[in-house]
C-alpha cells in the first residue's frame, strides 16, 4: 500500500480494488447486506432488530442520508414544521425517525407502508470534508 498526499493536505491510502477489503476491516468495516458498516459503532444484531420487529405507520416520517450530510439540520427543520406546539410528552403522529441505512436495508414494514421517505443528499466531496472535519476533533 502506498501513501500519498491528497487535496485536503491529509494522507490518503492508494490501493488497489483486491486490496480494499482487507483495508475496509482494518478501518473497523464490516461488509453486511451488501453495504460496508462501521462494526465498531453499528452492531449488525440491532440492524436486523430494527429489520425483523419494527413497525411503521403511514404517518410516520422516516429521514434517510449518508454520516455528516445534514441529517440532524433536517429533523430538527421537519421536526418543527409538524409540531408547532413541542411538548415532548405529547407528539402526535406522524412520528419521525431518522436513519443511516441505504433503502434495501430498511425494515419491510417501511416499504410496505404508505409512510414518507425524506431522503437528503449533499455533494459527496462536501461529505468527505465534513467527516473529515469532524474526525480531526474527535481523535
Amino acid at each position: 500500500m502506498e501513501i500519498t498526499e491528497s487535496s485536503l493536505g491529509s494522507f490518503s491510502p492508494d490501493i488497489s480494488l483486491s486490496a480494499a477489503p482487507s483495508y475496509a476491516y482494518a478501518l473497523g468495516l464490516t461488509q453486511f447486506q451488501g453495504f460496508w458498516i462501521p462494526s465498531r459503532h453499528v452492531p449488525t444484531s440491532s440492524i436486523i432488530s430494527f429489520q425483523k420487529y419494527f413497525q411503521a405507520l403511514d404517518e410516520d416520517i422516516i429521514v434517510v442520508s449518508k454520516p455528516k450530510a445534514g441529517t440532524t439540520w433536517l429533523k430538527a427543520l421537519v421536526f418543527t414544521i409538524e409540531n408547532s406546539n413541542p411538548d415532548l410528552f405529547k407528539i402526535p403522529s406522524p412520528r419521525l425517525f431518522s436513519t443511516h441505512l441505504p433503502y434495501s436495508m430498511l425494515a419491510d414494514s417501511i416499504k410496505r407502508s404508505n409512510c414518507r421517505i425524506v431522503y437528503i443528499t449533499r455533494n459527496p466531496f462536501d461529505i468527505i470534508v465534513s467527516f473529515r472535519h469532524f474526525f480531526r476533533f474527535i481523535v
